[in-house]
C-alpha cells in the first residue's frame, strides 16, 4: 500500500520551496500566479494528505487561496509552533529547503486539521482594519510630536493630523460599505453591535477575528479570545494564574468595550461591583468581565439574538451561557 505523502511548502517574498515527504524531493517555483497555478496542477493530479505552510508576513496569501480554491486546503502554522518543533527536532539549521522539509515533518507527525480560509470579504475587512490600526497609530505619534513641536512646525503637523483623519474616516466607510455588502456579515456585525459599549467598529473587529463565534462552547471562546486563566502548578506549588495568547487584538477591543460596558449596563456593571468586593486587583475583574461578556456574544450569535432579546439584555440572568 502506498505511503502517504506530506507536503511542506517554505513561502519567500519571490518564490516557494516546496519538499515532499517521504523521499525528500524539492521544487521551486516562483511566488506568483504562475507559480501557484504550477503547485496546483500538480498537487490535483495526485493530491497529498497534508500540505502545511506558516505564515508569512502576508507573502503566503496567494499560494494559500489557489490551493484553497482547487479543493486542497493547506494548514497554516503558525511560525512559533513550527520553530518549536524543529527545536525539538535538534534542527538548528535555517534554509529555505530545511523549512521546507521540516513543515512537511511537522504535518507528518501531529496531523494538524486544516481550517477554512477566510471568504473574500473576510479578506477585505482584515485588510480594511489593519489599515485602521496603522492610522490610528500614526495619529497618536503626530499628536505627541505636535505637543511638542515648536510654532514653525506646527501647522504642518496639524495638516498632516487632519488628513491622517481623513483616510481613517474613509477606511471607516469602505469598512460599512463591505460589510453591508455581504447579508451574511451584515447580519453579524449587526448582532454584535447591538451590544453596549461596542460600536461597528468593535463589532467588525470580534466578527473577524472570531469567526469561530456561535460555533463553539463558552469556554472554547474564552480560550479563543485568550481570556482564559491558565494553572502554573507543579507539586506543590500552586502559582497565580495568567492569561495568554488568543486573539489580541480583538482581546484588546473587547477590553476597551467592557471599559464603557461595566459603567452602564447592570449585569456586567454587578458582576464587576461583586469582583472588586472580593478585593480582585481592577485588571483580574476586567478580564473576568470580558470573560463573561465573550461568552454572551457566542450565546447570541449562535442563537440569532440581538442583546436587547437575550435575558442579560432584559435585566435577566442568560442561562444559555456557559
Amino acid at each position: 500500500m502506498a505511503r502517504e505523502r506530506f507536503v511542506g511548502i517554505d513561502v519567500a517574498k519571490g518564490w516557494v520551496d516546496v519538499v515532499e515527504l517521504p523521499g525528500g524531493a524539492h521544487t521551486r517555483v516562483a511566488n506568483d500566479p504562475d507559480g501557484w497555478a504550477a503547485l496546483v496542477e500538480r498537487f490535483v493530479a495526485d493530491p497529498p494528505a497534508l500540505i502545511v505552510l506558516e505564515a508569512s508576513g502576508g507573502y503566503e496569501i496567494g499560494v494559500v487561496t489557489s490551493l484553497d480554491l482547487a479543493g486542497l486546503t493547506p494548514v497554516v502554522a503558525n511560525p512559533l509552533s513550527t520553530r518549536r518543533f524543529a527545536q525539538s527536532l535538534g534542527q538548528r539549521a535555517k534554509t529555505d529547503r530545511v523549512d521546507a522539509a521540516m513543515l512537511a515533518a511537522y504535518g507528518e507527525r501531529l496531523r494538524p486539521t486544516p481550517r477554512p480560509i477566510p471568504d473574500a470579504t473576510a479578506r477585505h475587512l482584515r485588510e480594511l482594519l489593519a489599515r485602521h490600526r496603522q492610522l490610528t497609530k500614526m495619529l497618536v505619534e503626530e499628536k505627541n510630536r505636535r505637543q511638542q513641536a515648536t510654532p514653525l512646525l506646527r501647522p504642518a503637523i496639524a495638516a498632516h493630523i487632519a488628513w491622517l483623519e481623513g483616510q481613517r474616516d474613509e477606511v471607516d466607510r469602505l469598512l460599512q460599505s463591505v460589510v453591508a455588502s455581504d447579508p451574511g456579515w451584515q447580519a453579524r456585525v449587526e448582532l454584535l453591535d447591538s451590544v453596549p459599549g461596542i460600536g461597528p467598529l468593535t463589532a467588525t473587529i470580534v466578527a473577524v477575528g472570531m469567526p469561530e463565534l456561535g460555533a463553539c462552547s463558552g469556554k472554547a471562546a474564552a480560550a479563543l479570545l485568550g481570556a482564559a486563566p491558565y494553572a502554573v502548578e507543579s507539586g506543590l506549588l500552586r502559582g497565580q494564574r495568567h492569561i495568554g495568547g488568543g486573539r489580541r487584538l480583538v482581546r484588546h477591543a473587547l477590553y476597551e468595550a467592557v471599559t464603557s460596558t461595566i459603567r452602564w449596563e447592570p449585569t456586567l456593571r454587578d458582576h464587576y461591583a461583586r469582583l472588586r468586593a472580593a478585593r480582585k486587583p481592577h485588571k483580574v475583574a476586567m478580564i473576568a468581565c470580558e470573560r463573561r461578556l465573550v461568552g454572551i456574544l457566542n450565546a447570541m450569535l449562535r442563537d440569532g439574538l440581538t442583546w436587547q432579546e437575550t435575558e442579560v439584555g432584559q435585566g435577566r440572568f442568560l442561562h444559555a451561557v456557559p
